[in-house]
């Protein structure tokens, strides 16, 4: 079992698997993170158990699909479900346990930060991994 929290305990969950890890460049979530990316696990949704709080998240649209959700208490991010994917989407930052998985690719590299460098070897996508773009309603 994989255990996280917002910053104040107020939002907490339970995750039995991470599928994957993704390093996110975009200008969202570098301003949304406060540094030069966002790191996301992604959760097979029947995987993932909210156990207290999410009576607590604030939820917005950032861009026209993608649905943002922060605690009302402390303001961090929180998890969230793109409703055309099947997985849960969980800033890294809030896992308390090792996911068991290591970051495998970054996205949106065409809008990184000019003072940051990537400097693995992960694949690298300049806009969204082909296949998990928002779906037009």
């Amino acid at each position: 079992m994989i255990r996280g929290s917002c910053a104040c305990g107020a939002v907490r969950f339970e995750i039995d698997k991470v599928r994957a890890l993704t390093t996110c460049h975009c200008s969202i979530c570098r301003k949304l993170s406060g540094s030069a990316f966002g790191t996301y696990a992604h959760v097979d949704a029947d995987k993932f158990r909210f156990l207290a709080g999410e009576d607590m998240l604030a939820e917005y649209e950032s861009t026209p699909g993608s649905i943002r959700k922060r605690c009302k208490v402390c303001g961090c991010n929180a998890p969230g479900k793109a409703p055309y994917l099947p997985t849960v989407s969980i800033p890294a930052g809030l896992l308390d346990d090792d996911p068991g998985v290591r970051p495998m690719l970054h996205v949106f590299t065409s809008s990184r930060a000019p003072w940051w460098t990537i400097s693995d070897d992960l694949p690298q996508h300049e806009k969204w991994v082909p296949g998990y773009e928002p779906k037009k309603s």
